[in-house]
């Protein structure tokens, strides 16, 4: 890949995240084409369009689940997955990646719950095996998280004793327990029936309430309606047009968006 310039460190605003030009191959399928975002700090931006346009491939390359084929993610100004030497990037360590992986939280469809360990349990993991965080402030701070999406009453059950929403919502109290400044969601309501939808949802509305920077995946269109600064609408890997939810919803600018729009909402 073409080498990158520093980003400007004395930009007045500069973006928490900014997605540059990301392309994403798999075999001859071109999945993602030239991908470019800014997300700000304390803004919410939702990522919508049609099953197999790139959503998700977008979200994992944000968070180096899967390396692009080109272009650069940068968090703070720094690239994602590589390090300056120099005037030259070079790849990280598995170490170094890890540690700039903890300043993003990924919410997945699936709860990805340690089925041995208790609700409690799974949320002190992070913290006391990877941040190194006292046990005990661990497991107060775990109860303030669990408290905050509604669970409290939980803290000593196994996942399989709760439902799909009350498992996603435990999802989400584990990524917060790492303190990261953007959080990840990859269509967290998905898999779930859908009376179990809106406690989740309103566990992200809260988030995004209280400022958490956020990119969400979604197929709730009232959802980004509603809580999104910013909406893109994705399809067969570019982002098609981007806008504020008044703009997108209701004066998009492409065919494309009009066509999709009206069949979802």
């Amino acid at each position: 890949m073409t080498q990158p310039h520093r980003q400007a460190t004395e930009t007045p605003v500069m973006p928490l995240l900014r997605v540059d030009k990301v392309n994403k191959h798999f075999g001859h399928n071109h999945v993602l084409r030239d991908v470019s975002l800014d997300v700000y700090c304390g803004q919410v931006q939702c990522v919508i369009g049609p099953s197999g346009s790139g959503k998700s491939t977008l979200l994992r390359c944000i968070n180096w689940l899967e390396v692009p084929d080109g272009g650069y993610v940068y968090l703070d100004g720094q690239p994602v997955g590589y390090r300056w030497k120099g005037d030259a990037l070079h790849e990280m360590k598995p170490a170094q990646l890890a540690v700039q992986r903890r300043r993003m939280g990924m919410v997945f469809q699936g709860f990805h719950l340690f089925p041995h360990k208790q609700v409690i349990e799974n949320v002190t993991e992070g913290p006391i095996v990877v941040n190194g965080t006292d046990r005990d402030q661990a497991r107060e701070e775990a109860m303030a998280l669990l408290a905050k999406v509604g669970l409290a009453e939980k803290a000593e059950a196994y996942p399989e004793q709760l439902s799909g929403g009350q498992q996603q919502r435990v999802a989400i109290a584990r990524s917060l327990a790492m303190k990261p400044d953007l959080m990840l969601f990859d269509e967290p309501t998905s898999a779930l029936d859908p009376e179990l939808v809106g406690d989740v949802l309103d566990v992200m509305r809260d988030l995004a309430t209280d400022g958490m920077t956020m990119v969400v995946v979604t197929h709730e269109m009232a959802f980004a309606r509603e809580v999104a600064d910013q909406v893109v609408f994705m399809d067969e890997g570019c982002c098609v047009e981007s806008g504020t939810p008044e703009e997108l919803f209701g004066s998009p600018a492409e065919q494309r968006t009009r066509s999709f729009l009206a069949r979802v909402q």
